[in-house]
């Protein structure tokens, strides 16, 4: 079976999102607003994510004990390295795309982890100033990533001043 797991993908990585679910036998989407979103086809378990949550971490336990083997994950988190120090060992050979900010780097403890492909997001610039990435293009650099298993830097990283 092809099961997923979708973390923080409903905002900018909906397209993304989407893409994988459209893929996938099943797939957990742990979100805020996550029984909010248009999944298209496939089939979908929704969690409301409220990060802050102190069950938050029992709640995801829980509802990845319900779907077998996670095979693909694709994870979008402002502060990763807490939550994939717990996550990361529940997702044994599964393919794990974490999603970065630009102002985030390569999170020092997950070096190591070789299954885990990185999606650093940069600016582009376009009329001699740089402009942050469309949704579009941060989901096509994840889809790339998903599709390539290997890390990805979409758009440049370099400042945006001048904006």
């Amino acid at each position: 079976m092809n099961n997923s797991l979708i973390m923080g993908g409903t905002g900018m990585l909906q397209e993304a999102s989407r893409w994988l679910i459209a893929r996938s036998d099943s797939t957990l989407l742990v979100a805020r607003g996550a029984n909010r979103m248009d999944f298209g086809s496939g089939t979908v378990s929704a969690l409301d994510a409220d990060w802050n949550r102190p069950d938050f971490e029992a709640r995801v336990r829980a509802a990845l004990a319900e779907i077998p083997e996670i095979s693909t994950a694709l994870l979008w988190l402002h502060d990763p390295e807490p939550i994939l120090t717990w996550l990361v060992p529940l997702l044994p050979g599964a393919q794990i795309v974490v999603v970065l900010g630009s102002t985030d780097g390569r999170p020092e403890q997950l070096r190591h982890l070789a299954h885990v492909d990185f999606v650093q997001l940069g600016s582009v610039e376009e009329g001699g100033r740089r402009r942050w990435l469309t949704h579009a293009e941060i989901s096509a650099g994840a889809i790339s990533a998903l599709n390539n298993r290997k890390s990805v830097v979409v758009g440049q990283l370099v400042g945006l001043s001048g904006r």
